[in-house]
């Protein structure tokens, strides 16, 4: 009995040994410091703690510890922080996907950023820059435009057919300076389902920020019109009492606008500049443009759809919008009947011309008009006519014109005489 109380006197006391070594070699001098789990250990400053692993203020989730400001999850050097992964130099960070604090771009065709109408973001591009946007068409007339006045902004666009063949044929259309300033724009109907393509570069060597617009014509107002040029034809659906407008830039050439579509009864209006009265109207029109000036076209009619088509061309002289154009030093000879007529339009050049006829078979007569009465060519309208103020029974009236103002010119025959008679201009 006495030997069994020894052996677990000697246990008891071999434990306490045991126990006093372990705990001072994780002391400085008895504490936790320079033990296993000091600032040297495995899990140090440099590792999970500076000085403890659960102690305070230097513990587990100290400012050194696992958590800490160079840790993996600390704030603010977090893992969620500035140098984090989500952080300003990360992969979603805005030096990534919006730079500056602009929107989205993408710089290939694949990657295109799908616009809807109502977008207006704002890009930063370099002078040898692409962006590419995408468009899902509605059946609808859409804008496209950039806006501000740091880059000169040049537009392409393809759709769906021509996506892998973008050569610059296969274009749906494209722009340089349509919109205000350097800015682009293009607008057309587009198709409802297909898939347009719209990629923006940069010319004169600019580079720097412009927003990009998506927007809907105005129906009622001409401030949002469809850009359009010679050679347009497109369809658009209007609604009774509703009004389109477009906008055309005169060439100096004489240029046909024209609607067709059997459903729609429609009803062209043309306004110069800012006037706010129609210049030209009628169901079709036609007069030489002035280089430069800037047309509203507003049509309306009943419901349906309709094709609005914009040529070059000239007349028979059969009518006033078939007349033959005609300018100084013009001379060409005509057989007319007695109740014939022959119609000439004249672009004025603000100088004083001679319109007359030579010929001595028939007795000519000329009324002359100008484009503010080209709607109402009544008698009290004319701006000038003349019987026999040429050579024997010949007409010859003399004007002095208004730059870029259309005058038409009407000769007929009188007292029941026919044949060849000579119109000149000098």
């Amino acid at each position: 009995m006495n030997a069994t109380k020894l052996f677990f006197c000697l246990a008891i006391i071999s434990f306490i040994a045991c126990t006093t070594e372990v705990i001072s070699e994780y002391e400085p001098s008895g504490g936790y410091n320079n033990g296993y789990f000091s600032s040297s250990s495995d899990f140090s400053s440099s590792s999970y703690s500076s000085s403890s692993n659960y102690s305070s203020p230097s513990s587990y989730f100290s400012s050194s510890s696992y958590f800490s400001s160079s840790s993996r999850y600390s704030s603010p050097s977090s893992y969620f922080s500035s140098s984090s992964y989500f952080s300003s130099s990360s992969r979603y960070s805005s030096n990534s996907w919006s730079g500056s604090g602009n929107d989205a771009t993408a710089n290939t065709k694949s990657d295109a950023i799908l616009v809807t109408v109502g977008n207006v973001s704002s890009h930063t591009i370099t002078s040898s820059g692409e962006h590419w946007f995408k468009f899902v068409g509605t059946g609808d007339p859409v804008i496209f435009e950039t806006t501000g006045n740091v880059v000169d902004t040049y537009m392409d666009i393809w759709n769906d057919s021509n996506y892998n063949n973008m050569a610059s044929y296969n274009k749906v259309t494209s722009n340089d300076d349509g919109g205000e300033g350097y800015n682009a724009l293009c607008s057309f109907t587009t198709t409802l389902g297909t898939t347009y393509y719209i990629k923006i570069t940069v010319r004169s060597a600019t580079s720097g920020i412009y927003t990009f617009v998506v927007k809907s014509p105005t129906s009622n107002l001409r401030a949002n019109p469809i850009i359009v040029s010679v050679g347009n034809s497109s369809s658009h659906t209007i609604f009774s009492g509703g009004t389109h407008w477009f906008r055309f830039t005169g060439t100096g050439d004489r240029v046909f606008f024209e609607t067709e579509g059997g459903a729609v009864n429609a009803t062209i209006n043309i306004y110069i500049e800012d006037n706010t009265s129609s210049y030209y109207s009628g169901n079709k029109v036609n007069f030489i443009t002035v280089s430069g000036t800037t047309y509203y076209i507003k049509i309306t009619g009943n419901s349906g759809t309709y094709t609005f088509n914009i040529r070059n061309g000239t007349g028979d002289g059969s009518s006033p919008y078939n007349a033959i154009e005609v300018a100084n030093g013009y001379s060409s000879s005509y057989a007319i009947t007695s109740s014939g007529e022959h119609w000439f339009i004249y672009y004025g050049t603000g100088n004083r011309v001679t319109f007359k006829t030579t010929g001595n078979v028939v007795d000519t007569y000329m009324d002359i008009w100008n484009g503010s009465n080209y709607n109402n060519m009544a008698s009290y309208n004319k701006v000038t006519s003349n019987d026999d103020g040429g050579e024997g029974y010949n007409a010859l009236c003399s004007i002095t014109t208004t730059l870029g103002t259309n005058y038409w010119i009407k000769v007929t025959a009188r007292n029941n005489t026919n044949g060849t008679y000579t119109f000149v201009v000098e």
